[in-house]
């Protein structure tokens, strides 16, 4: 059996170990680097080299694009007594949702969208009961229901702004804000902006709202209601026979909405004639002078039916509107057989898309608009925002349509009636902005 020495190793052979350790270290080294630089090593078959995919990937040369945004409008939120009753529960609350079952998948597609809250929300305190035409007074659950289809922002101003008073211009605006909605048209005090600037994806929206004003020597009126004087204030509205101070009003919107960054700018305008499917020319001459101002987009509301949209040009050449002077009804009971325009023109309604694109040197453009025709489906108390196409036959039974009987066939007459109206200009803005340089179009890195 060996002793405990003769088991012990000898100190002294412990740098010649070292010494061939690090020989051998030094021959993989230097057959690492033959590999590196050479990609072979003498007398073995060559080693490929690998080019890292950076060293690859073109550099752009050139303003490129970095965010592409999608902006959403639709029309008139009218909430009559039929609908109001048509989704109050048994124990006494309200829930809109279905309402927008079929459409929240089109206004979710767009990555900021605007609807136009055409009535107050001024509860039902001191005996206040909800109401439809003439004056509205609408549950707040519509705001949960419209914040979960996925509207972003909504406008304040309109000819029904003032329809429970003070009260409701001043509870209208703050439930708005509770439930986490931009909002524009309406302020809470005098020193509050009238425009907003909502920055989307890197862009900057410049948005303004005004409504027209109803005819009365002694002031500001609202659906014929002469508004006090301190909340006459708070809303953005303007009269057809004073049009000039209109348009200084809106002049200064637009030169702080660009002080503030904004890129685009877009009009909301409650404005023209109920029922009438061509703008007069009192929208005409507004939209004509908002193009020669610079005015980006103009999306018109009002008349509770589509009205055409257009490509404006300023008065100097220089500038190019792209304006829909009406995106009718998103949901209300103006049901054919109850109006005295029977077409069933009063049903529809359009969701207006424009799509906006970024580029690494700022530039901002306007790239395409797309008109979405829509239709609210009556069935059995149920009323449903429903998106069109042109053939609506294989999608029929996912829209709903195949509830009711003639659902198939109302939409498709919808859809044909809306496109009468919106295809020839929706054509004629997308083929100019289409031939438009892109920034990024000079450099083939891109």
């Amino acid at each position: 059996m060996p002793s405990k020495k003769q088991k012990r190793k000898n100190p002294k052979a412990l740098p010649t170990v070292f010494l061939a350790v690090l020989c051998a270290v030094m021959v993989c080294s230097v057959a690492f680097v033959l590999i590196l630089s050479t990609g072979k090593i003498e007398g073995t078959t060559p080693v490929p080299t690998v080019t890292s995919e950076a060293t690859t990937e073109a550099v752009p040369q050139g303003p490129y694009k970095v965010s592409t945004v999608t902006v959403g409008s639709a029309g008139d939120v009218l909430l009559h007594i039929p609908i109001l009753n048509s989704h109050k529960k048994s124990d006494g609350t309200y829930n809109f949702d279905r309402i927008f079952t079929y459409i929240s998948s089109q206004i979710k597609d767009c990555d900021y969208f605007v609807a136009n809250l055409e009535t107050t929300l001024a509860g039902t305190e001191n005996g206040r009961k909800y109401t439809g035409f003439p004056c509205f007074n609408s549950p707040d659950a519509i705001l949960s229901s419209l914040k979960k289809a996925g509207v972003d922002c909504l406008l304040t101003a309109n000819n029904h702004t003032y329809d429970t008073g003070a009260h409701g211009v001043k509870r209208t605006l703050e439930k708005v804000k509770e439930s986490g909605f931009d909002s524009v048209g309406t302020r809470q005090a005098e020193a509050d902006k009238k425009y907003l600037v909502k920055e989307v994806k890197g862009i900057k929206l410049g948005i303004a709202c005004y409504t027209y004003e109803t005819e009365n020597a002694n002031g500001k009126a609202l659906n014929g209601i002469l508004v006090g004087k301190e909340t006459a204030k708070l809303i953005n509205s303007f009269d057809y026979t004073k049009i000039g101070s209109f348009y200084e009003e809106i002049g200064t919107d637009l030169t702080n909405m660009k002080a503030e960054g904004a890129e685009v700018t877009v009009v909301y305008l409650h404005w023209g004639n109920e029922y009438q499917l061509t703008p007069d020319s009192h929208q005409k001459e507004i939209a004509q002078k908002l193009c020669d101002m610079g005015v980006d987009v103009i999306v018109g509301g009002h008349p509770h039916v589509v009205q055409p949209v257009d490509l404006i040009t300023s008065s100097d050449g220089a500038h190019k509107t792209v304006c829909v002077y009406s995106v009718g009804n998103m949901v209300s009971n103006q049901r054919r057989n109850l109006m005295g325009l029977k077409t069933g023109h009063t049903e529809d309604g359009l969701i207006f898309k424009v799509t906006l694109s970024k580029y690494s040197d700022g530039t901002v453009t306007v790239d395409k608009v797309k008109s979405v025709p829509t239709w609210v489906h009556l069935y059995s108390g149920t009323y449903n925002i429903v998106p069109l196409k042109k053939d609506l036959s294989s999608a029929a039974a996912d829209l709903g349509l195949t509830k009711s009987g003639t659902g198939l066939s109302l939409a498709e007459g919808s859809y044909k009636r809306t496109m009468e109206l919106v295809k020839e200009g929706t054509s004629k803005c997308n083929k100019y902005l289409s031939s438009l340089p892109k920034p990024d179009e000079a450099s083939a890195a891109y």
